[in-house]
């Protein structure tokens, strides 16, 4: 019976090969962008989170505008009850293009992002202690949490 699962395996190949080949050209990317990313300096290493952030924030900017705009607008007591009904239905069709662009942006900086932590786990596990330059939330969480 295991000889007829290895020929039809061989045929068709099987799920493992195929989820390889699959995600082979991300993986590939993830190396390209790992090259780049080890020559970073510690300060630079740690900005490249930030670097991310913005561009999924920069990605949908115009859509969280379009959303306060609208719940200002629907907040005010002269609008009617039908005017606040559809700013609300815009406001969850711009929610719905939110998550969808993010999703989007997620897939196109996938190998960086992994790249980044690909290289930061290196880091720590290569060095006992990492030395940094303090930035904003670094003196914010000093001033607010004892450790």
């Amino acid at each position: 019976m295991a000889g007829i699962f290895n020929v039809i395996g061989k045929l068709f190949g099987n799920k493992y090969e195929k989820d390889i080949k699959k995600i082979k050209p991300i993986i590939d990317l993830i190396h390209k962008e790992h090259a780049k990313i080890s020559v970073l300096s510690n300060d630079e290493l740690r900005e490249q989170t930030q670097i991310l952030k913005n561009k999924i924030n920069d990605f949908i900017i115009s859509e969280r505008e379009e959303i306060t705009n609208l719940k200002e607008r629907s907040n005010q007591d002269s609008i009617s009850v039908k005017e606040k009904e559809m700013a609300y239905e815009k406001i969850d069709a711009l929610e719905k293009s939110i998550i969808e662009k993010i999703e989007e942006i997620l897939s196109q900086i996938l190998p960086t992002a992994f790249a980044v932590v690909k290289e930061t786990a290196k880091r720590f596990k290569e060095n006992s202690e990492i030395v940094v330059k303090a930035n904003e939330f670094d003196v914010y969480l000093a001033s607010k949490k004892d450790f």
